[in-house]
């Protein structure tokens, strides 16, 4: 009977460890939903129990915050930078505080705490979305590997005013890593942009219309095709859905009028691409699958 007793007691310490793990293991693979110290919930990853030790201010010298259409060519993103309604961004994201494991968390809010866009991961490998509202977008899989992440952010499609971006951030050590503890060094911040004076999704429409990718799924050749309503510069290039660019197709001023070329992504590796096409800073996408 004492051997009995003895025995249940070891599985129950045995269960409890596991529920134990796993719990604080679920912290380093994604944080807790809300956890960014927006205004909707008022916690950051120090209140929600993720993590131990206090919040610190961002500064230029522990985070690295970049934004652009363009995946290659991305521009500080700070309080001067301007949105064009419905268009679609990359945002860069990368900790540059010293640690051992890192992590982060963010969301964009309109001035009534309302979600401004919506977020896209760009790698499922190392980038989470957890759905709301409000939405967020943060790591996966918290490591000493990565310590920056690339995603994508589409305005909102009508003048939502001024978007704030609540984030927060961890630098952690190796012994609190290691021992499953993340704590330490917890940073959180914030960016507000305004509605810009440019060109959004919705004018796009006033400018090109009928663009049109086929055939659709392609293996070799494809034909690119729009009615350019107006005249002016435009640029159309392939991208991977990582934002990296794989061909220029066109990069000229033309006048207005039909336009249709065939281009030839066959040495292209299978998968699935975006042929983007951008006029007077404005981009319109559509997406192609090389077999």
């Amino acid at each position: 009977m004492k051997k009995k007793y003895l025995l249940l007691s070891f599985v129950i310490i045995c269960i409890l460890g596991v529920i134990n793990t796993t719990k604080v293991n679920s912290k380093i693979i994604f944080p807790p939903y809300g956890s960014s110290g927006d205004p909707t919930t008022q916690l950051t990853c120090v209140q929600s129990g993720c993590h131990g030790g206090t919040n610190q201010t961002v500064s230029s010298q522990n985070l690295s915050l970049k934004i652009g259409t363009d995946s290659n060519s991305l521009a500080t993103f700070d309080n001067t930078f301007t949105y064009s309604p419905g268009q679609t961004y990359f945002i860069k994201l990368k900790v540059l505080a010293t640690g051992y494991a890192y992590g982060f968390q963010m969301t964009a809010l309109t001035a009534s705490n309302n979600m401004a866009g919506s977020f896209t991961v760009v790698s499922s490998a190392t980038t989470k979305l957890q759905l709301g509202p409000p939405d967020y977008i943060g790591h996966l899989h918290a490591n000493h590997a990565t310590n920056s992440w690339i995603y994508q952010w589409t305005a909102p499609a009508g003048d939502s005013g001024a978007v704030t971006f609540y984030y927060a951030f961890n630098a952690g050590d190796s012994v609190n890593f290691i021992n499953l503890h993340p704590d330490n060094n917890i940073y959180v911040g914030t960016t507000t942009i305004q509605k810009g004076h440019g060109v959004g999704i919705n004018e796009i429409n006033s400018m090109v219309s009928d663009l049109e990718v086929y055939p659709n799924p392609v293996n070799g050749a494809f034909s690119l095709s729009f009615n350019l309503i107006k005249a002016g510069n435009v640029n159309a290039s392939v991208y991977s859905v990582d934002g990296k660019l794989c061909r220029q197709l066109v990069n000229e001023n033309m006048n207005s009028g039909t336009f249709n070329r065939n281009y030839d992504i066959a040495s292209l590796p299978a998968g699935i691409y975006l042929v983007k096409l951008n006029m007077d800073g404005a981009t319109i996408t559509k997406k192609i699958v090389k077999e």
